[in-house]
């Protein structure tokens, strides 16, 4: 019996009246098929499988009945079963079990045997239709296994045919994105709004990606953008005054988040990124207020550490101290608690144990900027120079605009007279740069170097090199 032909409205009728009377029912396996993709389609996943299995129970044969019964075992993650039903389906040529036996060999990382199957069937005469849908859906099944490449392949292969998929669309910019490749993302995006320009999360995704290439302003646009579409939605606010705060509007970043914990109080998150803002902005006592309500909320863990910190940044290095000394032993192995023990022991010049301690902070959160940042000073003040270097090359390489490192790393090339490595570094410098680099090293801020070549400006700084002059007049 076609599909077509059967009323679905009647037939859940009939059997939603038989199942609250408890009477035994009987189909035909097109109608227990039908009812399973209803109830799928409903969200009751449950439902759906009960009738597989019972329809199985009456018609073991049944090609639609066992390829239901793979799907509800790809859907519960149950690869291996689901393998071994596959072998009671026979391949009518089309693309539906092919594509379940893809993802399951994809899922058990038997990714030789997803390729062999994907070319084979690739090499059949398909219809333009169930091509397009063949590699639309393989593009969707790799990019769910990180398999970005290839993904992005098959899913631009699907685009040349229609683009304007808009589900095709969004797993290209996700793919791009978690490639790294934020530009091409970003594209992919706006070909999303292009088809839907009111579209909450493709404004939402777009804010995201400027933000995280660095572009704040449009960033800031789109968030605004979404929020003319969903008014104050807390998330989209958060993301918002994070482009703020990122694009040194720290104030108004201040403000939103204010207003977010209004709304969203319970949102631990928005403590710590608040408490970060008014450290920017040196608001100590504020800070103070925030751990508090902080505490009141969320318990007493790691408070201690924090308020330690803001004495720190207030110079008040005993009170940081005392509170240091009442942490509890169950908060001892924390990213917090190293990094205050370190910067207490640099206080005191006791830089093997801030190094100690820093390096400790480093092997739980690897990859830290403000880590990699103190360990490069800890290992100047041991005059550990090269160490110091490849300290902050490594930081350069995760954070390119990390206020001030590029000089530092300057400063170290020129003490350890490396030529090489000292060209590498002033490769780097925009020519202004290097001119107030210049001005630095002569140690006259008045000199005029306005009229120097770059080629001029970079002989000055080699023979500052080579005649280490550099610390005479820089203190690191």
């Amino acid at each position: 019996m076609d599909d077509n032909e059967l009323d679905i409205t009647s037939l859940v009728e009939k059997y939603e009246q038989m199942r609250t009377k408890g009477k035994k029912m009987y189909f035909d396996a097109d109608e227990f098929a039908l009812l399973a993709e209803y109830y799928n389609a409903e969200g009751d996943n449950d439902e759906a499988e009960q009738l597989v299995m019972e329809g199985l129970k009456m018609h073991p044969g049944s090609p639609e009945l066992v390829l239901l019964k793979v799907k509800t075992l790809v859907f519960s993650e149950l690869y291996e079963e689901a393998l071994d039903y596959m072998r009671l389906v026979s391949d009518d040529g089309g693309v539906e079990l092919p594509l379940l036996t893809i993802e399951v060999y994809l899922h058990l990382d038997r990714y030789d045997d997803a390729d062999s199957l994907i070319n084979k069937t690739l090499a059949r005469e398909l219809q333009m239709d169930d091509l397009y849908y063949f590699i639309t859906e393989v593009g969707y099944l790799l990019n769910d296994v990180d398999k970005f490449d290839r993904a992005i392949s098959f899913l631009e292969e699907s685009m040349k045919i229609d683009e304007s998929n808009a589900d095709a669309i969004v797993d290209l910019a996700y793919a791009y994105e978690m490639k790294g490749n934020l530009e091409k993302a970003i594209g992919y995006n706006n070909r999303l709004l292009d088809i839907d320009p009111y579209s909450y999360d493709g404004w939402v995704n777009i804010g995201k990606l400027f933000s995280m290439d660095e572009q704040y302003d449009k960033a800031i646009n789109a968030f605004d953008f979404a929020l003319t579409i969903r008014e104050d939605d807390v998330l989209v606010l958060k993301m918002k005054a994070l482009s703020l705060y990122l694009n040194d509007n720290t104030s108004e970043a201040i403000s939103i988040f204010e207003k977010c914990l209004q709304k969203s109080p319970d949102d631990e998150t928005l403590y710590d990124s608040l408490l970060e803002a008014y450290e920017a902005m040196e608001q100590y006592d504020e800070m103070m207020k925030l751990i508090d309500k902080k505490e009141v909320l969320f318990g007493s863990e790691g408070i201690l550490a924090k308020r330690a910190f803001v004495h720190i940044n207030k110079e008040e290095f005993e009170q940081a101290r005392e509170l240091f000394s009442r942490i509890p032993d169950a908060e001892k192995d924390t990213l917090d608690y190293y990094m205050l023990e370190g910067e207490l022991a640099f206080h005191d010049d006791d830089f093997i144990q801030a190094e100690v301690s820093y390096m400790k902070a480093a092997l739980i959160s690897e990859g830290n900027e403000d880590i990699l940042d103190r360990l490069a000073n800890i290992s100047v003040a041991q005059e550990k120079f090269e160490q110091a270097a490849e300290y902050l090359e490594e930081l350069l390489d995760i954070a390119p605009d990390f206020p001030t490192a590029k000089s530092r790393l300057a400063f170290i090339r020129f003490e350890i007279g490396s030529k090489e490595p000292f060209d590498e570094i002033m490769s780097q410098f925009a020519d202004e740069e290097l001119r107030a680099l210049l001005n630095l090293l002569t140690g006259n801020e008045d000199s005029d170097f306005s009229g120097y070549s770059r080629e001029k400006i970079l002989i000055r700084l080699n023979e500052a090199r080579e005649n280490r002059v550099l610390f005479k007049n820089i203190k690191y």
